[in-house]
């Protein structure tokens, strides 16, 4: 992939109209409520990723260190999808969640998104159907991070 890419983390959440628009591009049905920035539990972070100063993707993070990231609403527009943005949007997400200590994420995958899941390494909970998790922990990024390059 040669695209200039950016990840931003969001000031704030999505308009209704941005979020609502992400949606219908992704074959959904309406806007999620928007709950909290801020919970007892953690901290609600919307994150995209930008081409050529259009965003192009978004996620939901609810972040809840040390324990876990839930990652919703993670979209990238269909006239983006096949260029692995949603990968590299995968891989920005854990580095974040990684540099506020988090160590693993989890989400439900939405209907036919069980592949794209699985090549990001994460695996279904044995005890939640449709909830899927991945390790993320520094040093198993580091066993895999080549010495040199």
């Amino acid at each position: 992939m040669n695209l200039d890419l950016q990840f931003r983390p969001m000031k704030a959440p999505p308009t209704p109209k941005a979020l609502l628009t992400f949606r219908k591009d992704a074959g959904l049905k309406g806007a999620v409520p928007q709950k909290a920035a801020h919970d007892a539990r953690g901290v609600v972070q919307w994150v995209s990723v930008e081409l050529k100063n259009k965003q192009v993707g978004i996620a939901r993070l609810e972040i809840a260190p040390p324990m876990f990231c839930f990652v919703s609403d993670l979209m990238v527009l269909s006239q983006y999808r096949g260029r692995g943005i949603g990968h590299w949007l995968i891989q920005r997400i854990e580095q974040y969640c990684l540099g506020r200590g988090t160590q693993r994420l989890l989400l439900e995958a939405a209907e036919g998104t069980d592949s794209f899941y699985k090549s990001q390494a994460f695996v279904p909970d044995p005890l939640a159907p449709r909830l899927w998790r991945k390790e993320i922990s520094p040093l198993h990024r580091k066993i895999f991070t080549p010495m040199f390059g």
